[in-house]
């Protein structure tokens, strides 16, 4: 919605003398439409949306508390402001317009700059309204599409439990591969093909221990010890689900020795997964793919960069981005295309501030974006 558009006004008042008084009064203001009568009106109304209608009430034919009950009858005209207009200035009149739907009263005759006055104030409140009425439209929506995220997960989360323990079992019949084929690769130990076997099955293992260990650890809230390093290799390697990071993304890894950190296992997986995800998100329509994470310590700092060559973000963007609710992705997309909600960066900042650290964030517009996980070793 724009905020600083021009009003719309529509007039309806049968003496051509006062409608154009008040026509020349608001005119360089807003938008203006006159109608003679209440029919007229009703048949403008039709394809004409005024923020603010100035209705007289004693017409010949329809009246205008008439057209007023009339107009309260739309609910596409809910928030449009109607300021009835008349010499009949009496509180059983002004109680009556009131009753039928109108907003304000004014009173015959009026002076230019009063009728001024009362429509600029009612415009402000009609933006108003309409500016809260599209806000609650989109929480609304946003609160739907994370209320079946939450269910979705709900759901993942069961579905994921009996998926540790089929993941599990598959152990045990991928140790006897393993065994074959280290029994073929004694037998003939040039063979590419046996090679691959079981260079594929040692793959295949090293993949369920990664799924096991962040099933294992994201399911337990207690405080530990925790390897951020491997943490972080743990994300990236659950990314390669995701068949645009595992075929189109080029991944720099640098990770330098850093200490354990006392911490809950899932508070950080889900921070470094959010960002990881908003990184690779980022570089969807983007030529050049790289994504890089970075870990460094000293004496009073562990710090985890995590950088892509993405679209990146201008100062504004950059401001708002931690807001809850705020994101520069749809809520919805076609083709596998990223979406969000706007949750993901404002929880991952609240959990690592919960441990005393910060997020920074540097980021240009057709470069890409950094965050810098700083998080104090005092705490440890």
């Amino acid at each position: 919605m724009e905020i600083n558009r021009k009003g719309k006004v529509l007039i309806i008042d049968d003496a051509p003398s006062v409608a154009k008084f008040t026509s020349d009064a608001l005119k360089k203001e807003y938008q203006i439409q006159v109608a003679t009568s209440g029919e007229e009106a009703l048949e403008i109304l039709q394809t004409y949306c005024p923020d603010i209608v100035l209705l007289d009430i004693v017409m010949p034919g329809m009246s205008g508390i008439d057209v007023c009950k009339k107009i309260r009858t739309n609910p596409d005209f809910t928030f449009m402001k109607i300021i009835m207009v008349s010499s009949k200035t009496q509180i059983e009149e002004r109680i009556k317009g009131y009753e039928a739907g109108a907003d304000d009263y004014i009173g015959k005759p009026f002076k230019k700059m009063e009728m001024l006055a009362k429509v600029r104030v009612f415009f402000r409140l009609k933006l108003a309204e309409d500016q809260l009425h599209e806000m609650n439209e989109k929480l609304n929506e946003q609160v739907r599409i994370r209320t079946d995220q939450l269910i979705d997960s709900v759901k993942m989360a069961t579905i994921g439990k009996s998926t540790a323990g089929i993941v599990h079992n598959l152990n045990n019949p991928l140790q006897t591969i393993l065994g074959y084929s280290e029994l073929l690769e004694l037998k003939f130990p040039d063979n590419a093909h046996i090679q691959k076997l079981k260079s594929s099955a040692m793959l295949m293992k090293e993949m369920i221990a990664t799924i096991l260990t962040t099933s294992r650890e994201e399911n337990s809230i207690k405080m530990d010890n925790i390897d951020l390093n491997a943490l972080l290799m743990n994300q990236l390697e659950m990314m390669k689900a995701n068949n645009f990071f595992k075929h189109q993304i080029k991944t720099k890894v640098d990770l330098k020795p850093i200490p354990l950190y006392k911490g809950v296992y899932a508070h950080f997986s889900q921070s470094f997964g959010n960002l990881i995800k908003n990184a690779v998100d980022a570089m969807y329509k983007t030529d050049k793919k790289i994504l890089t994470v970075q870990t460094s310590a000293n004496e009073q700092n562990i710090q985890i960069t995590i950088s892509d060559t993405g679209c990146g973000m201008g100062p504004e963007t950059i401001q708002k981005i931690f807001d809850p609710f705020f994101t520069t992705k749809p809520l919805s997309a076609p083709n596998n295309e990223p979406t969000g909600t706007g949750i993901g960066l404002a929880s991952t900042q609240e959990m690592i501030e919960s441990y005393g650290g910060k997020i920074e964030v540097a980021s240009q517009p057709g470069v890409g974006s950094s965050f810098k996980v700083t998080l104090p070793l005092s705490t440890t």
